[in-house]
Parts: C-alpha cells; structure tokens; sequence
C-alpha cells in the first residue's frame, strides 16, 4: 500500500467484479466520479480472462490470488459467499485495506457511514459493510430513536432474488418463463417455487436474521433496543422491502414521524406520490424510500411504517463512502 496514493487516487481491487454487486460498485465508482488511480478486477478460474469496460477503456479480469494484490490501496470484496468461504478457507491473506461487502469472510469492524463513529477507520484493516437490510434498518430505528425514543421494533424483511446473486436473479426468471409457458420449474437456488409465490426458507433467512442482526449491534450498539427481524423470500428481482412496527415512547403525530426523516441527513426520502414506492421504482437510487407511515389506533406510541431500497445500490454506497472517509481521515493510524 502506498499511504500518499490513497489520498489522492488509490489503486482499487474488485474481488468479484461480474457478480451483481461488483458490477453495481463497479458502475458507481465510474459514474461518481471517484478518484482512482489503477483499477483491477478479479474472479475465480472460471470467469478470469473476460473483458470489462470502465471508464472507457477495456479491462482484463484476473485470477484471484494473494500476490494479485501487490500495489493495490484498497480491496472491494464483491463475490459469492461461496467464494469468499474457499478464500478464507485457503488461508490466505487479505490485502492491508480490505472492505468486505460480502459479510462471509473474516471477523472486522462494520462501518455504517454517518451512524459509526469515522474514527474506528485506519489505513490498514478489515471493514465490514453492513448487510443492505441492516442499513436501511440501523438509519430509520437511529432516526426515530434519536428524536422520539425506541421503545421496541418488529421488521420483517421481504428479500429480493437479487441477494442470492446471478444464480438466484436467473432461477426466479427461468420459473417464471417455465410456468407462464405451462412447463415444470426447477428449483436449485430457492427451496422451491419462488415465482408468483413467497418462501419461508428457514434456514435461509435465519442465516439472514442473524447477519442483520449482528450488524445491528456492530452500529447501533449493545444497548440499543434489539429489533425482531423476520425475513421472507419474495418474488422480486431487486430491492428489498420492509414491513415495520415500532413502538415510541413518545406519542407524536404520524406528520411528525414523516417529517423527522424529510428533514434528515439525505439517506432517507419521502416520495411525494400518494402511492408510495415499490421494489421496481427504486432501482438504481441509493436511498432508502419512505412509504406509508400509520398509528397503531388504540396503542399509544405505536405505527408501522413501509419501506423500499435498492438492495445493490445502498450496500455499495456505503462501501464507497467508507473508502471516500478513509482516504480524507487527518491522520492515519497504523
């Protein structure tokens, strides 16, 4: 690593760069404009010699390997948790700036951009970014609590096909063709018929329950009022969606719960249309959309709130922003 070139325009990894993430990450460092010196892009065996365009020029994705990472400032680990299990398993190191989208690789500091405190970031570690559904979870409770007080939280999560990856994005539309044309679905990914239906998959999403959960605590720490987080499969492509109860431990008009996150830091919008958003609208938008806000009737405190976020596009803007606060910190401490 060199400490003055991260500054200014570090040399960047991508560790799954044909994946859906890498992808997103890839095309949101192209079109923010982010200042970079050399970029390289890295894949498995499998998908190594393909060729990508960045910034107009073609790229060569490479093998994954340690010595891949000579010369390079800043690591984005972007690829299938499969892959990241076989890296660690493999023993191998990770570079000296590594930040882990994939929540699958090695223990590290998570780091929620304007919610963690900037000064947990260095130079050299391993930064976690959090799972998408912990962002969009960790901004609304820290919103309501900072204001209102949280007095408990119920989420439950209605997952994209798009959080499995390509293989997941290709299962959900191969069932749709197969049944829309009256032929068997298969089913790999998912425990069984995902199109025009919604899945349970227990194991999945208590493995996703979980993550979210231990993120949550990473932002919002020990004492914060645990949410329960209960997470479906649904059958959409893209975006996640949140059906959630909180209980306040004040009583303010369900005017001032909307208006506490229009006048926030930007990461949460309140769409103008009477409709509300959904999955579909808000792809491509890296903030979280605020849809309607309810009082629970008799109970005191207490509303539902429904929301919608690009699930590819929030998890990389704060990897980006993690890497931006990086290279801007006043010192670096090693």
């Amino acid at each position: 690593m060199n400490r003055e070139r991260l500054r200014k325009s570090p040399n960047i990894a991508i560790v799954g760069s044909t994946s859906l993430l890498g992808k997103e990450l890839r095309e949101m460092l192209e079109d923010g404009g982010f200042p970079m010196g050399r970029l390289a892009l890295f894949e498995t065996e499998e998908y190594a010699g393909l060729l990508q365009e960045f910034a107009g020029e073609i790229q060569i994705t490479q093998v994954i390997s340690p010595e891949s990472f000579v010369d390079i400032d800043i690591a984005f680990f972007t690829c299938s948790p499969e892959i990241m299990h076989s890296y660690v398993a493999s023993g191998a190191t990770f570079p000296e700036l590594t930040i882990d989208l994939t929540q699958a690789g090695s223990e590290g500091t998570v780091y929620l951009q304007g919610i963690s405190d900037p000064r947990v970031l260095r130079s050299k570690g391993y930064f976690v970014n959090p799972h998408p559904a912990a962002i969009v979870i960790a901004r609304v409770l820290s919103s309501l609590h900072n204001r209102f007080g949280v007095e408990s939280a119920a989420v439950t999560v209605l997952e994209p096909a798009s959080e499995r990856g390509n293989a997941g994005v290709d299962e959900l539309q191969e069932q749709t063709v197969n049944l829309l044309n009256f032929q068997q679905i298969e089913n790999k990914v998912f425990n069984g018929q995902l199109a025009f239906n919604i899945l349970p998959e227990r194991e999945a999403s208590e493995r996703t329950e979980n993550r979210v959960m231990e993120h949550l605590e990473g932002i919002l720490g020990k004492t914060f009022p645990k949410p329960v987080i209960t997470a479906v499969q649904a059958p959409v492509f893209h975006s996640h969606a949140f059906s959630v109860f909180v209980q306040l431990l004040g009583t303010p008009a369900v005017e001032e719960v909307t208006a506490q996150f229009d006048r926030g830091d930007g990461s949460v919008t309140v769409p103008a249309a009477a409709d509300g958003p959904s999955p579909v609208g808000v792809v491509g938008t890296d903030t979280i959309h605020l849809g309607r806000v309810r009082h629970g009737g008799n109970h005191p405190g207490a509303y539902s709130l429904w929301l919608v976020a690009d699930n590819l596009r929030i998890a990389a803007a704060n990897a980006i922003r993690t890497a931006e606060h990086i290279m801007l910190a006043p010192a670096f401490d090693t």
